[in-house]
This record gives C-alpha cells, sequence and structure tokens, in this order.
C-alpha cells in the first residue's frame, strides 16, 4: 500500500514544475546503479513525503471537548470583593511593610487617601512622594486599584475641606501626575475629592456647578485608561448635559469613563438617597433623582460600558438574597466592599442558591461571589472543513458571560494549538468588552490547514489582560490555571490530489 502510495506521489511530482528536475536526478541514479538500494528507498519515501507535504490536501477530524460549567471561584482582575485601606497623606515617613506583605496576586483595593493635613495650601512633595510610594507598594503586589481621595472622615467636611475650590483643583492636578505614572494598576478614580466620606454629598463643593467644575477638571488631569466614577446616576445625567452643552459630540469621550460607584446599595427603597422617593417620573429633568426601578433600568444600559461598585448596607428586604441576585444584575455590579455590611453578608451566607445548576445548594453569600462582574463559560466548540482546498477550516467557538457585567478593559485572546511539531499562539480579534452578561458570545476562527504539519493538536482557549498580566480563567472544568480552557483536540491528515 505504502508503495503504491510511494509511486502515485512520484507521478504526480513528475508533471509539477516546482519539483524542477528532482525525477530525473532519482531516475539517472537508477540507472548508474552506483547508490545503496536501501538509501535509495529511503531517498524515494523522503521525497515522496515532501511531495505529499506540498501538494497533498489537509484532511482535519476534530473532537470537542467537554463543555461543564465549573461553580469554582475565580481569580481574576477588576472584579470580586475589595478591601479598603485608609491613608491620611502627611510629610511623615511611611513603612510600607504591611502592603509587602499582602499576598501576589489579582484582586481589588478601595485606597483612600485623607488630604486633610494640606487642606490650608498644596500637598508638600513629602506628602506626592508618600503617595507615590504606597501606589508602588500596592502595584508590586500585582493589584487593581481603586482610590478616593477626601478630607473627611467623620461626616462633617465642612470643617476640614479647603476655603477654596481653587485648592482642591490643585490637589487634583498634584495628585494626577502621580496616579498617571500608575495607570497601568490604578482602575477607577472614584468621586471629585469633596464630600462626606468622598461621597459627594454634604459639602458645599457639592453643588452643580462647583461639583461640575471639579469633574471637569479631573477628567482634563487624568489618563483616559483610568475610569471615573460619581455617586448617583443623577449626577451623572448631570454631568452629560454639561459636558455635552460645553463639547457637543467630542464629550463622548469623558463619558466613556465616566462609571457609578453606591455606598448604600441595597439600603432602602432609595438606596439611602442614591434614587428618588416612589414613583419619581422617568420624564424627570435630567439631573433630578428618579424611582428606584427606573434608576434600575437606566443602570442596565449604562453600566454595560462603565463599571459600577460599592457596599451594601442596612440589613432589610431589599438585600434579601434573591431580592439582590435580581437587583445586582440588573445594574451590572462587579465589586463589592467585603466587610460592610456584615449583617447583610451573614444573611446571604445563611441562604441557598436553590436554582439548576453548577451552583445549586451553594450559599448566597458564594453565589454573589462568583458572580461580581464578568465570569466566562465555554458553552460548546465545532469545527467546518473547507469547502476547497483554497480555503480555511472555521473553529466556532459558543461562549456565555454568565457574571453581572462585562469587564471593562479589553483583554488579548489566543488559541494555543499543541502538538509534537510545536506549540502555535493565534491571536484571535475579539473586543471583550462587548462580552455582555446572558448573550452568546460566538468566535469564529479560520484555521489555514495548509500551513499545519500533519498530527495531533490540542487545542485550548486562552484570555488574559495586557494591563496587569494575569491570566482570566473561564468557569469551565478543566480550565486549569495557566493553561487555558480546553476546547477540542484536532488530528491533521494527509492525501493525495
Amino acid at each position: 500500500m505504502k508503495t503504491m502510495r510511494t509511486l502515485a506521489v512520484l507521478a504526480m511530482a513528475a508533471n509539477l514544475s516546482l519539483f524542477g528536475g528532482g525525477i530525473s536526478a532519482l531516475g539517472r541514479q537508477i540507472s548508474a546503479g552506483t547508490g545503496d538500494i536501501l538509501a535509495f528507498v529511503r531517498e524515494i519515501s523522503a521525497f515522496a513525503e515532501e511531495v505529499l507535504l506540498r501538494t497533498g490536501i489537509r484532511i482535519p477530524e476534530y473532537t470537542p471537548s467537554p463543555c461543564v460549567e465549573s461553580a469554582a471561584a475565580l481569580d481574576n482582575p477588576y472584579i470580586g470583593w475589595y478591601q479598603i485601606h485608609a491613608y491620611t497623606l502627611s510629610d511623615a515617613p511611611w513603612d510600607p511593610t504591611d502592603v509587602l506583605e499582602q499576598d501576589y496576586g489579582p484582586g481589588l483595593v478601595l485606597l483612600q487617601f485623607n488630604l486633610c493635613n494640606f487642606a490650608e495650601g498644596p500637598v508638600s512633595e513629602a506628602g506626592l512622594a508618600q503617595l507615590e510610594g504606597i501606589l508602588d507598594a500596592w502595584h508590586s503586589r500585582g493589584r487593581q486599584l481603586i482610590l478616593r481621595f477626601l478630607y473627611d472622615w467623620d461626616g462633617k467636611p465642612h470643617k476640614t475641606e479647603p476655603e477654596s475650590l481653587s485648592q482642591i483643583l490643585e490637589h487634583m492636578s498634584q495628585t494626577a501626575r502621580v496616579i498617571d505614572r500608575h495607570r497601568d494598576c490604578v482602575y477607577i478614580l472614584q468621586g471629585i475629592y469633596a464630600g462626606s466620606w468622598g461621597e459627594m454629598h454634604g459639602s458645599e463643593y457639592t453643588n452643580a456647578e462647583d461639583m461640575l467644575t471639579l469633574m471637569e477638571h479631573l477628567d482634563s488631569v487624568t489618563d483616559p485608561s483610568v475610569f471615573l466614577a460619581v455617586r448617583t446616576p443623577a449626577q451623572w445625567r448631570a454631568v452629560k448635559d454639561a459636558w455635552q452643552a460645553r463639547e457637543g459630540d467630542s464629550a463622548g469621550t469623558g463619558l466613556q469613563r465616566l462609571g457609578l460607584y453606591n455606598d448604600g446599595l441595597l439600603g432602602s427603597e432609595t438606596d439611602l438617597g442614591t434614587y428618588g422617593q416612589g414613583d419619581s417620573d422617568f420624564s424627570a429633568g435630567q439631573t433630578q433623582k428618579r424611582s428606584r426601578q427606573d434608576e434600575i433600568t437606566f443602570q442596565n444600559t449604562l453600566c454595560n460600558h462603565v463599571p459600577n461598585g460599592g457596599e451594601v448596607t442596612i440589613d432589610n428586604p431589599y438585600n434579601d438574597f434573591p431580592s439582590a441576585v435580581q437587583d445586582l444584575a440588573a445594574i451590572h455590579i462587579s465589586y463589592l466592599n467585603d466587610r460592610y455590611d456584615e449583617a447583610v453578608l451573614a444573611k446571604w451566607q445563611a441562604d441557598s442558591f436553590t436554582g439548576d445548576g453548577p451552583f445549586r445548594g451553594m450559599s448566597g453569600y458564594d453565589y454573589i461571589a462568583a458572580h461580581l462582574g464578568y465570569r466566562y463559560v465555554l458553552r460548546s466548540s465545532a469545527l467546518s472543513a473547507p469547502a476547497s482546498p483554497e480555503e480555511a477550516a472555521v473553529l466556532t467557538l459558543a461562549l456565555e458571560n454568565v457574571g453581572f457585567s462585562p469587564c471593562y478593559r479589553p483583554f488579548d485572546v489566543a488559541l494555543n494549538m499543541e502538538a509534537e511539531s510545536g506549540d502555535y499562539a493565534l491571536p484571535v480579534e475579539a473586543d471583550t468588552r462587548l462580552w455582555l452578561p446572558g448573550q452568546e458570545i460566538l468566535l469564529e476562527i479560520p484555521l489555514d490547514l495548509s500551513a499545519l504539519a500533519p498530527g495531533e493538536y490540542s487545542l485550548s482557549l486562552s484570555v488574559s489582560d495586557p494591563f496587569s498580566g494575569f491570566e482570566i480563567r473561564l468557569a469551565n472544568e478543566g480550565a486549569l490555571e495557566g493553561e487555558g480552557c480546553p476546547v477540542g483536540s484536532l488530528t491533521v491528515r494527509i492525501s493525495p490530489q
């Protein structure tokens, strides 16, 4: 059989100018009778294989891997529970030991910086160096940072904030230079440096005019890769109106990075004043607070594109586990405080998920933790063979984001192909920011079979974050850290034309 295959290939090669005088040369060796017959056969076989590699048709055989959703906790960046660490900037030396003892890995921290020591003047060089050192230390631990600058931790900002708006603006400009040097780890900058606990209320600078002045300046001095955030949807709409009135269509650049943070999350019908009372009219002015349901509807659209997070508070029916899941998913929450409110978190621990799927029986707390932010599951894979040798095969992957939100920074996606002949990483064109919750995600990956050596390939999908360098793990059984998510196995055979 092999002899017939070899003769067929040789006959085919004899008609190809690509191989020039190869066949004639072999014929002269036969006539001369000077070569060893075994060496001659080996040369014939090698030559036949070369011809087959160049001219044969690639026949793909594909076997998909099982796609079983996992309930495992995934340690991915930009999502999940965050911890608060508070600092009062000063001229005093700062010891980084506590930060450097933190475990290395992805995860969010909220760093609060109190500037009250500099309320009467610019932040000193020593104070800025302290800020630089703190950000350096947290960056070295691999964390993604949410920053909040403020002057008050007691709900009395009028006692500690600067006496002039211009002083806050100067502080913004000073700290922005340090923030921009850490833009690869600074994820969100919350607030406008004013208000009780930095929450944009209770301050003489949180009136509409000053708020817009502060937000406009913050937008102008910080790198556009860093997300900004305001406290309420009504404030977001006020900023939108002001920017669009001033800048027209170009205002969209700033709005594309303006998200929300809610430290009264699920605390009452109004989320402790975040929303309006009762059945407020959705047609109310842009800067007016609307009813709970109207504001949830507003956030459902907005927060497909910008982050939303905060802390839950005050045990009440709005944060009972079933209600909490419904609202957290609807407003696309991607991060929550891991300590506050402990009564609410304990209530979630005591409840359990009763739906179908891998999370059935899991505590409400763990269910919510697993769904904060994005959570990608590979649902299926299939290979479409090419209609002709000149066309590429197409590998189609179907994924789903089962988390509460998308990810707001773009990830790199690649198809990994491992074989004895070598390993390949094929970049996949995809904007992962558009992988929205609950929608089918289809990746159609062309495979040029003519470029593949015959053999067996193990295929896996890898997703990674170019900002932090961390791998993005998928929620599939068998998706191991550092190995991607198994997709399937591909065998490439070669058949003579």
